[in-house]
């Protein structure tokens, strides 16, 4: 009897289980031919078509651009974040060499910009110019992002497959940037023509076939670029000037948070989902990312409202209180529970650095609710915050302040892969009219436009601002008011121009640590990254990363040609690249 039931149970999984593949194939289960035609069909049609690739190369670009938010070095060199038990990281960019070169975890020649050059050779077949133009975009924000990590790169020679060579040159920084400039004209002008044919909506993720926003990111990435380069440039005899006014007055750019180039993560499984997130794994990229004291001080001390979107406050603070007491708060939606300790009679204290760099000893603050760390030097030990309850072990320390539950979801619309926003512009803008390389607008109406395009971008409400955000189901401010605070207002001298580096700093937090890298070290400013950052480790502050290994042995000539003829022979993290001399 037993054998019996076995046996219709078996026969019922058949059954089931040939009906699942009748399904699943549309054909007869026993087809396998057809099934290999219908696969062999897929592969020809996607290596066909520019529209399947096209939607590859995006994701690629944008979840790789926006990556820099996880990389250790330059969360370190912009003061943004100290990781717990990982001690000195900007000693990685001069002592550990990368193999290939990287852009946030992949190598780029062989992936993002082989998948550009495919989507640009595909769509020229097909007469989609519109979505050539956009495959340009994308492989100039991923030139940039090379020519800005390392200095003179392969590019004009570079991915050619075997009608190129397989060593190719290293074109100078400065003729790189001449060719984005001439990329991102030419994608502008195609974009520009409504007869222009390509960038199907269903494929492209990024703006939905809409050639305005591509349009406006072009002429955005090229401002971006000549800001960066216009001194480079000036010193070579070319002023960038009329370029730069020509697009400012066009106002055809990124100028609004609907503008913004960022993909938004799916959250359907891990690679998928937002960098930070606790969802899926250990957690532990979330809870080792310790904002340091230098970035809570300045947004606790202007109150600047973005600190309780993207922050929580301390978990498990030292207390005056005289027994351990616990309450839980509500912030910005957000319930955290907060256990407070006795201190006791001894206050600890923190190695740190003033914003000159000197040596201090930093006591903690008792009762403390925003409190970053000090130091990179063994940060899951400060204040004795290693190991409590509810830790994540040695990647965490609940005595100092650490990411929102918001930070820490899979997926949400303000956690993005950003390549570019509007808040950036406006600050770039801000800049070029400060220094008189534009005539349009004003710098106030820039700069505060880049502040306001930051908190909307973080879904911060204008408003009567309450009492206190404790207890908040979001976040309102004043905004007028926030402008016109102390350490925030303009005051149309040279001040102005720190006050506008400040603001771009705490704008990219989160959105844009590779943009925030190249800022610091182009401007200097804000001023005490620099003088801090270098101050904790043996090293000068990094200028660039120096080329991977795989160059140095398999393209030999051309890389020793590109370290002597620009870096006066010495491949070096502290060496000036062309466009920061």
């Amino acid at each position: 009897m037993k054998n019996d039931k076995k046996n219709m149970t078996m026969i019922k999984l058949i059954k089931y289980s040939a009906l699942s593949s009748l399904l699943v194939l549309g054909a007869s289960c026993t087809d396998q031919l057809r099934l290999d035609e219908r696969d062999a069909s897929f592969d020809v049609n996607y290596h066909t078509y520019s529209r399947y690739q096209l939607t590859t190369a995006i994701v690629n670009v944008a979840k790789r651009y926006g990556m820099a938010v996880t990389d250790a070095p330059k969360g370190q060199s912009t003061l943004y974040f100290m990781d717990c038990y990982s001690s000195d990281q900007i000693g990685k960019i001069y002592n550990e060499k990368e193999s290939n070169w990287d852009f946030q975890g992949s190598n780029a020649y062989t992936t993002e910009l082989r998948t550009l050059a495919a989507v640009s050779k595909l769509a020229q077949e097909e007469g989609n110019t519109a979505t050539v133009a956009a495959a340009d975009v994308l492989k100039c924000v991923t030139a940039a992002f090379l020519t800005e990590k390392y200095g003179d790169i392969p590019f004009s020679e570079a991915v050619q497959g075997r009608s190129g060579s397989l060593f190719p040159k290293f074109d100078s920084q400065k003729e790189v940037y001449e060719s984005l400039f001439s990329l991102l004209d030419n994608a502008a002008a195609v974009l520009a023509d409504p007869a222009s044919k390509g960038l199907p909506a269903d494929h492209d993720v990024l703006y939905k076939g809409d050639k305005t926003k591509w349009l406006k990111l072009a002429n955005s990435l090229k401002f971006r670029l000549m800001v960066h380069s216009y001194e480079a440039f000036k010193k070579a005899g070319k002023d960038l000037a009329a370029d730069m006014q020509k697009i400012a007055a066009g106002n055809n750019y990124l100028s609004s948070v609907a503008d913004n180039a960022g993909l938004t993560f799916s959250g359907t499984d891990e690679d998928q989902s937002w960098y930070l997130q606790t969802v899926r794994g250990t957690g532990n990229s979330f809870t080792e990312q310790k904002p340091t004291k230098y970035l809570i001080d300045q947004m606790a001390g202007l109150d600047d409202p973005r600190l309780y979107v993207i922050f929580a406050p301390v978990l498990s603070p030292l207390s005056a209180k005289a027994a351990e007491t616990k309450e839980t708060v509500k912030i910005n939606g957000y319930s955290y529970d907060i256990t407070y300790y006795p201190a006791g009679s001894t206050l600890p204290e923190a190695a740190g650095r003033d914003l000159t760099g000197k040596v201090i000893s930093v006591p903690y603050t008792l009762d403390a609710k925003w409190l970053g760390a000090s130091n990179p030097l063994d940060v899951h030990l400060h204040y004795g915050g290693s190991g409590l309850p509810g830790s994540n072990g040695f990647y965490d320390n609940r005595r100092i302040t650490g990411l929102s539950k918001l930070i820490a979801l899979a997926s949400d619309s303000r956690l993005k892969g950003v390549i570019m926003e509007a808040d950036e512009m406006m600050f770039l803008l801000a800049e070029a009219r400060q220094k008189g390389w534009i005539n349009s607008g004003t710098v106030k109406e820039y700069y505060e436009k880049g502040i306001r395009l930051s908190f909307e971008r973080w879904k911060i409400e204008d408003g009567t601002k309450p009492a206190t955000h404790i207890g908040s189901d979001k976040i309102v401010d004043n905004f007028s008011a926030y402008f016109a605070k102390e350490g925030v207002a303009l005051k149309n001298d040279a001040s102005d121009l720190d006050k506008i580096a400040i603001q771009k700093w705490l704008a990219m937090l989160m959105t844009n640590h590779t943009e925030a890298f190249t800022e610091v070290r182009r401007t200097g400013k804000p001023s005490f990254v620099t003088a801090i950052a270098p101050s904790f480790s043996s090293f000068s502050y990094p200028m660039r990363y120096t080329y991977p290994r795989d160059e140095a042995s398999n393209n030999k000539d051309n890389y020793e040609a590109a370290v002597k003829n620009t870096l006066g022979d010495k491949d070096l993290a502290s060496v000036k690249m062309w466009i920061f001399n």
